[in-house]
C-alpha cells in the first residue's frame, strides 16, 4: 500500500509531512487549504475541475477531509481556515516563500550570464511545481518569444538610457530583465539597490529606489511596445493602434493628450513620447484594434 494511501486511511492526517512533501498531490491539499485563509464558499465548478487534476480525490471529498482533519470549519455558508489549520499553512508559506527566492535567484544567475532561454526554462520549471501550474506572484503565461524580447533589455540602445554610467546601466538592465521574464514587477527593499545607484538614480520628489523602480519599468515597457507595434506592421489583421495608459495624478498633459486616441499603424506616435513631463516616466502602451477596419477621420 502506498504511502500517500495510508495517509488518507488514517483517522489523522500530518499535515506537516503533507506540507513538506515532494509530492504535488500531497502539497497542493495545504494549498487548497490556503484558498480559505480568507472565509468563502467553495469554488465554482469549473476551479473545482482544476483542482482535481492534481488532487487525488474529488474537491468535494478533500474538504470533507480537511474539515474533518479540524484545519476547515463550516460556519455561515462560509469555509474558513481554524487556527489548527494556520501552522500547517504557514510552514507551506515559508516553503513556497524560500522556493520563490531560490527560482528568482537561478533567474537572475541566467540572466547575468545573457541566457534567456535558461531565464525562461527555470521559471516554466518553477510553475509547474504548483499546484495549478501558475503562481500567484507571476505574470500571464509567457509566449515562446518571451526569452527573445527578455533579451533585448540586456543589450538595449536608446535614448531612455543615455547619461547613465555603465555600472548604473548594467545594474538596471538586469533588474528590468529579471521582472520581464517573470511577467511581473515589484520593489526592491533599499539594502537591494547600490547605494550608488540609488545616488545617481535619484531626482527631485523621488528617492533612488522609487527611481530605479520606474526607470525598470519603462524599459521593459518599452520592449513590450516595440514588439506590440512590430506585430501590427507585419500583419494584415490591424489598421490601427490605440494608445493607452494610466490617468493618475502623474500621468502628464503630453501624455494625456494621446490617451485613448486611435492611429493608424504606420502613423502612431512613437513611444515612450519623448515630451513627457511625469516624474515616473512615460507609461503609455500601444493596444492594437482588431474590431474596426474603418476610416480615421
Amino acid at each position: 500500500m502506498s504511502f500517500l494511501k495510508n495517509l488518507f486511511d488514517r483517522s489523522k492526517v500530518d499535515g506537516k509531512t503533507l506540507a513538506q512533501s515532494g509530492d504535488i498531490r500531497d502539497y497542493a491539499r495545504i494549498d487548497l487549504l490556503g484558498r480559505f485563509e480568507k472565509p468563502r464558499k467553495l469554488h465554482e465548478d469549473r476551479e473545482q475541475r482544476q483542482w482535481e487534476r492534481v488532487l487525488s480525490r474529488s474537491y468535494v471529498e478533500e474538504i470533507d477531509l480537511l474539515t474533518r482533519q479540524g484545519w476547515l470549519a463550516f460556519s455561515g455558508a462560509v469555509y474558513r481556515l481554524t487556527e489548527a489549520g494556520q501552522p500547517i499553512l504557514s510552514l507551506y508559506r515559508a516553503r513556497q516563500e524560500a522556493e520563490k527566492r531560490q527560482a528568482i535567484g537561478a533567474v537572475r544567475k541566467a540572466l547575468t550570464q545573457k541566457e534567456s532561454s535558461e531565464a525562461l526554462s527555470i521559471r516554466r520549471a518553477y510553475e509547474e511545481r504548483q499546484p495549478l501550474g501558475k503562481a500567484d506572484w507571476t505574470g500571464p503565461e509567457p509566449q515562446l518569444s518571451h526569452s527573445a524580447l527578455t533579451r533585448r533589455i540586456l543589450f538595449l540602445d536608446h535614448w531612455l538610457v543615455e547619461g547613465l554610467s555603465k555600472e548604473t546601466l548594467d545594474w538596471l538592465k538586469l533588474y528590468a530583465a529579471v521582472q520581464h521574464l517573470w511577467g511581473a514587477r515589484w520593489r526592491l527593499a533599499e539594502e537591494e539597490v547600490p547605494a550608488s545607484v540609488q545616488q545617481e538614480l535619484a531626482r527631485e520628489g523621488m528617492n533612488g529606489v522609487e527611481a530605479a523602480y520606474w526607470r525598470a519599468y519603462g524599459l521593459g515597457l518599452y520592449v513590450d511596445n516595440q514588439e506590440t507595434w512590430q506585430r501590427c506592421k507585419g500583419g494584415d489583421h490591424v489598421r490601427r493602434i490605440e494608445i493607452g495608459g494610466p490617468n493618475d495624478e502623474h500621468t502628464c498633459m503630453p501624455c494625456k493628450i494621446h490617451r485613448d486616441q486611435q492611429y493608424l499603424v504606420d502613423r502612431v506616435p512613437e513611444l515612450p513620447h519623448r515630451n513627457c513631463k511625469s516624474i515616473r516616466g512615460c507609461r503609455c502602451e500601444y493596444i492594437p484594434v482588431l474590431d474596426s477596419y474603418t476610416d480615421l477621420a
